[in-house]
């Protein structure tokens, strides 16, 4: 008969752990899933738990307190039972229970301490949105990132296609009318889309180029979020947020991260370009890696002043010259430069382009006048163009190997896994009417604060002049 007791007794004891365990692994069976995760795509895991760690941990919080109090209840009353039916000889059976219990929770709570901590060395900003349009190197290119570059595409397209007609009230504007044959929100998501590959690996390239005082650190991160904080400090959280979404940027988070990525390419092409040779690797010919809508070149003008008149055979002077001079000397220096004679040289010699530097100019389609743009785009690599005309004078161009050129090699370079499917659901349409509508939003809510501040100095001002009266 006590046999049976105390089996009875041990078989209690065991259900009571066996319960304790199963309520334990229950409430640990989210944090085992995602670190499971993390072990099976590392790459997304980082993105995973910064998600949830903030929402799960008050949940394994309570969780945890439910737990521990179901367990202390159902501890108790084992104890009190067996206690009651055996006496003391199994004190140390229902110790050893209570310190399972407890090192489980403990265990669990280090786990919550763990990602707590995890999420408060991690960036405020930057993580990726949206839906991946292809991996780079690793590293995600979402739909919400390319949105800024599609507004900014689509900006310069739209002045570049209607010219003179170009009025900049897009709202209703055709996004899909047909340019050379293509329409033209196709021709803008692919500019966009190039722009936005080129400025992710130039931004990866932050730690191969940039070193010494130049070296992108943790404190430039910290710039980065301090100054987008003080953006929104300013605006108001709803205030920035609309000022992001008129410039196609879908977030205060996304805003940082294009703002970190174009910073870091503004760095990583500045030092560059302080000694450009040394990055172009042996073997490399960038002429293979040029294209048709953006370059670098440097070239020799010669102002036009249609009322002045100087000797042709006078030295060329800084100031202006007549057209049919300037026309005759820009014809003998590109017939120089082509036969070989060191163009750096006739720079110097001729060149009234004041802003000019030695390393010339470095461009994209939109951001010279047309015809200067038309023929340097239109010249390969190391070539002299004829005299081009436009209205600050006569130029002289000739194509060199700059930036652009190498960031073509970087990306030929590059792993870039494409999301065609993703890519082409993306809507310049639906961008641009986000544009135009928080555009028009933002504009009537300053002209309403703008109101609203005429309105109280108006009311101010009686009131000032009846206390000078007084």
């Amino acid at each position: 008969m006590d046999n049976e007791k105390n089996d009875a007794l041990n078989e209690k004891v065991q259900q009571v752990k066996d319960d304790v365990t199963a309520k334990i692994a229950d409430a640990a069976s989210e944090i085992k899933e995602e670190i499971a995760e993390a072990d099976a795509a590392a790459s997304e895991a980082v993105s995973e738990i910064k998600d949830a760690a903030a929402d799960k941990a008050a949940e394994i919080g309570g969780a945890i307190e439910d737990i521990a109090e179901d367990a202390k209840i159902d501890i108790t009353e084992a104890a009190q039972m067996v206690e009651k039916k055996a006496g003391k000889s199994v004190n140390l059976s229902v110790g050893a229970l209570v310190g399972i219990v407890v090192g489980c929770l403990a265990v669990a709570a280090l786990v919550v301490f763990l990602v707590m901590n995890y999420m408060q060395g991690q960036p405020k900003y930057g993580k990726a949105e949206g839906k991946a349009i292809a991996t780079v190197n690793g590293e995600k290119l979402t739909d919400a990132d390319l949105g800024y570059y599609i507004y900014a595409e689509a900006t310069n397209q739209y002045y570049e296609v209607e010219g003179d007609n170009a009025d900049g009230e897009i709202e209703g504007y055709d996004w899909d009318k047909e340019v050379d044959g293509r329409k033209l929100s196709d021709i803008i998501k692919e500019n966009a889309y190039n722009d936005a590959l080129s400025d992710m690996i130039t931004a990866q390239k932050t730690s191969e180029v940039l070193s010494g005082d130049t070296v992108w650190d943790e404190e430039d991160d910290q710039q980065i979020q301090t100054t987008v904080d003080s953006y929104v400090q300013q605006f108001g959280e709803d205030g920035f947020n609309l000022r992001a979404k008129s410039m196609g940027i879908s977030s205060i988070n996304e805003y940082a991260r294009i703002y970190s990525m174009v910073m870091k390419c503004q760095e990583v092409q500045a030092e560059v370009e302080e000694d450009f040779d040394s990055f172009v690797p042996d073997g490399v010919n960038l002429g293979d890696y040029t294209q048709d809508n953006k370059g670098s070149v440097k070239h020799i003008l010669l102002m036009v002043d249609d009322n002045t008149s100087i000797d042709p055979a006078a030295t060329p002077d800084p100031e202006a010259y007549d057209d049919a001079t300037a026309a005759a000397l820009a014809q003998t220096i590109a017939e120089q430069a082509k036969a070989g004679e060191d163009f750096d040289s006739l720079m110097t010699q001729y060149n009234q382009d004041t802003g000019e530097t030695s390393s010339g100019y470095t461009f994209g389609e939109g951001e010279m006048v047309p015809e200067f743009e038309e023929a340097a785009f239109a010249l390969a690599l190391d070539q002299v163009s004829d005299p081009v005309k436009t209205d600050y004078g006569y130029h002289v161009i000739k194509r060199i190997a700059g930036f652009y050129e190498l960031q073509n090699y970087w990306k030929s370079q590059a792993k870039i896994s494409e999301n065609k499917g993703k890519l082409d659901k993306i809507s310049v349409k639906g961008i641009m009417d986000g544009v135009y509508q928080s555009g028009q939003q933002l504009q009537a809510e300053e002209e309403a604060q703008y109101a609203d501040e005429e309105e109280s100095d108006t009311e101010a001002e009686p009131a000032e002049s009846a206390a000078a009266a007084e």
